[in-house]
């Protein structure tokens, strides 16, 4: 009878804690201070990267109109021989004339663009009408004959092939410096006016002919879509045009070199002429 009576308490006490674990998993341990709580770091978030994408594309050939403005500082060198002497002006001798050649250009630009990430590397190649020239009037005596003569120096037509690489400020904007070759028509004349000329005869000379060079500068260029607008600076340098003006000898040189200053506006393709040839782009 006594262990009938014990075996009942015991699993009376068994069913009373089973209950009361049960009710602790479902509710949970309500008893808890809140500043306990607050204690328990919480568990850290992770959000993924974002990824900043380009809006816009600098791959791809572009062809546009251009045009500004070119300066030199050259005159045309002077060097009569005998009979001649130096050229007289008022009082004072010229041993150099045509000096500071200057005008407006315009022409078309064109090239290829490749894009690394911030870096934009490519080819320019372009071509220009110029009327870059200065003339001056002189007086020569030759063989004790003062001679009227007119000196001048032009650049017909000027064209650079240049590389070019720069880095982009932002998706839009580019500032870059670029070099390479360059090539135009350079021409220079002594040319003697209508008058007396001595029994030797007036001197008379000149020299066109294609020179190269190279040129070199930077500039910035801003592109939204398809459509490009850049202003660039480039000094040139096609070396040094000579002639000698008989009879008698008088030697002339001068120096084709300056600096323009560029406007172009241009359109974007998004091929290259080496993606063509590679087959790796399509019209």
């Amino acid at each position: 009878m006594g262990r009938d009576v014990t075996a009942r308490i015991f699993n009376t006490l068994n069913v009373i804690a089973g209950a009361g674990a049960l009710v602790w998993v479902s509710v949970g341990p309500a008893w808890v201070s809140p500043a306990w709580a607050a204690d328990i770091p919480a568990a850290p978030v992770y959000k993924a990267p974002v990824e900043v994408v380009s809006t816009q594309s600098w791959y791809g050939f572009f062809i546009g109109v251009s045009g500004g403005y070119a300066w030199g500082s050259n005159a045309v060198q002077l060097s009569a021989a005998p009979p001649a002497t130096p050229f007289a002006g008022g009082t004072s001798a010229f041993t150099t004339a045509a000096p500071n050649p200057s005008n407006w250009v315009g022409g078309v630009q064109f090239g290829s663009n490749w894009q690394f990430n911030r870096v934009v590397l490519g080819t320019i190649g372009d071509i220009y009408y110029s009327d870059i020239k200065a003339s001056q009037a002189l007086t020569a005596t030759v063989g004790g004959v003062a001679v009227n003569a007119n000196v001048d120096q032009h650049l017909k037509w000027f064209g650079t092939t240049r590389l070019r690489g720069g880095v982009l400020l932002t998706d839009n904007l580019l500032l870059y410096l670029s070099g390479g070759l360059a090539s135009g028509e350079g021409q220079s004349s002594f040319t003697p006016s209508v008058g007396a000329c001595p029994a030797g005869g007036c001197p008379f000379g000149s020299a066109s002919s294609t020179l190269w060079g190279w040129a070199a500068g930077g500039g910035a260029e801003y592109m939204s879509g398809p459509w490009s607008a850049r202003v660039e600076y480039l000094h040139y340098d096609l070396g040094t045009l000579s002639y000698a003006a008989a009879p008698p000898l008088i030697n002339n040189s001068v120096r084709m070199s300056g600096d323009l200053v560029l406007g172009t506006l241009s359109y974007r393709f998004n091929w290259t002429i080496l993606g063509l040839l590679f087959g790796s782009d399509h019209f």
